[in-house]
């Protein structure tokens, strides 16, 4: 029985929302039709209403003969139904026009009344006013009018606000055919806009993201925000394990390599005195190499500890400028055995709450990267505005394929074509920086430079 619930299947929902739209627009048009239509029954009148004809009849042609015809007849009639308490209508059946002493929205339709001559017999006219009687034979100024006498009913509001204000009944159908429509429209995108919420954390590294009350649901759209919540617990969770295992690993070597350079160190003390440059060469190399294992290790250490949600940034005042101006020190000595500069323009007393240590490395790290690869020049600018502190770091090298450019900020990734594996990086300098930033609430891309080399745009909100 669960694969005929409606609650389990979209595409019942809609088949259901639209027959139930369908069926309440057509009944909502038949009920208004029968609210706001003029129809006007005719009925047989009984006797006492024919006594009753007579008498008001009677009345009223007294009440014109004692002022001998010279009467203003609509007010005569309001004022003579407010004493009887009736709605009084005269009409004159050569004019075809009706007298009424009743507000315009309240007079009914004059075309029945009109159509009814003298010769006709008294009948009973009910309309959506109430009921009136007539004709009733009034004479004045030789002339002949026909009377009909009647006691208002309520028309209903539907049928008040017609005549006083007729664009309040568009505007309340309108209003209940939005609430429909935004009723159904809000259960299908609500959950389409969590699962969209989710999806942007997830691509922001938020990978305990999940999809709230959309999983709940029993449809097709609940069915994909659970499969949704079991990719984002099988992708953290493989993603934690390879995490562990890389942090775990380089734990691990750092014992035998310690052990490695403490080897090497005594065998270099044991040849000091014996004239074997072989032997000499072959060990300077090993510990070059072990001393790469080791920033290797630290690196990935290091971007294991930040790649951490639960690792933050330490907040404090920094006075940026002077960070960076120092960093730029170091680097352009650097610059220099390679036998290329770096240069600097700096705004001053530029102030930034954050982390030294992971601005300073990714600082770092970015420069290095820009010395390896530039010809000749690197430049480092900084500037402050109202809203964010902004970093650029250019060189003069050759760039960086436009497929990569997106691709070089992720771990052990190496851009082949101008990058060369000489470097002897490994991948890890530019995700160091890219964590640091991110720890910061910051964002940092890469683009080429339409004259050639790499451009590294660094973003820190002040907020």
């Amino acid at each position: 029985m669960s694969k005929l619930n409606p609650a389990n299947h979209l595409s019942i929902k809609l088949f259901l929302w639209f027959w139930l739209a369908t069926l309440s627009i057509i009944g909502a048009s038949v009920w208004f039709t029968n609210q706001l239509r003029d129809e006007v029954r005719f009925a047989p009148i009984r006797k006492e209403q024919v006594r009753d004809v007579e008498r008001y009849t009677e009345r009223l042609q007294t009440f014109i003969d004692r002022r001998q015809g010279m009467v203003d007849l609509e007010p005569i009639l309001q004022q003579l139904g407010r004493r009887f308490q009736l709605a009084l209508i005269l009409v004159d059946p050569d004019n075809k026009t009706l007298l009424s002493g009743l507000p315009r929205h309240l007079r009914p339709s004059d075309e029945p009344f009109i159509s009814i001559s003298a010769e006709t017999p008294p009948l009973a006219l009910d309309t959506s006013f109430g009921q009136f009687m007539g004709p009733g034979l009034i004479q004045m100024d030789k002339k002949n009018y026909l009377l009909f006498i009647g006691r208002l009913g309520k028309p209903g509001p539907l049928g008040d606000m017609r005549r006083q204000h007729p664009g309040v009944l568009l505007l309340l159908a309108v209003t209940i055919s939005g609430l429909l429509c935004f009723l159904f429209a809000r259960s299908l995108l609500n959950p389409i806009r969590q699962l969209q919420l989710a999806s942007q954390k997830m691509a922001r590294g938020e990978l305990g993201s999940r999809v709230g009350s959309a999983s709940e649901r029993h449809d097709e759209i609940g069915q994909l925000g659970r499969d949704f919540n079991h990719m984002s617990e099988q992708v953290e969770s493989l993603l934690a394990k390879q995490k562990r295992l890389l942090a775990d690993i380089s734990h691990e070597l750092r014992s035998p390599l310690t052990r490695l350079q403490l080897s090497i160190g005594i065998m270099q003390q044991q040849i000091d005195h014996v004239d074997d440059s072989h032997t000499r060469a072959s060990l300077e190399r090993i510990e070059k190499e072990a001393i790469q294992m080791e920033i290797l290790i630290g690196r990935v250490l290091l971007l294991s500890r930040w790649d951490s949600p639960e690792v933050k940034a330490q907040r404090e005042w920094l006075d940026l400028s002077g960070l960076l101006a120092s960093i730029v020190s170091d680097a352009q000595f650097e610059a220099q055995g390679q036998h290329k500069q770096v240069s600097a323009q700096i705004s001053e007393s530029i102030k930034f709450k954050g982390d030294e240590q992971m601005l300073a490395s990714a600082v770092e790290n970015i420069l290095r990267n820009a010395i390896t690869y530039a010809k000749q020049h690197v430049v480092l600018t900084a500037k402050q505005d109202e809203q964010c502190i902004l970093l650029e770091i250019s060189d003069d090298g050759p760039g960086i394929a436009s497929q990569d450019l997106n691709r070089i900020f992720d771990a052990f990734y190496r851009e082949s074509s101008a990058r060369e594996r000489h470097s002897g990086g490994v991948g890890l300098g530019l995700a160091i920086a890219h964590q640091a930033i991110l720890k910061h609430q910051g964002s940092i891309r890469a683009h080429n430079q339409a004259s050639g080399g790499l451009v590294v745009q660094i973003t820190l909100p002040l907020t």
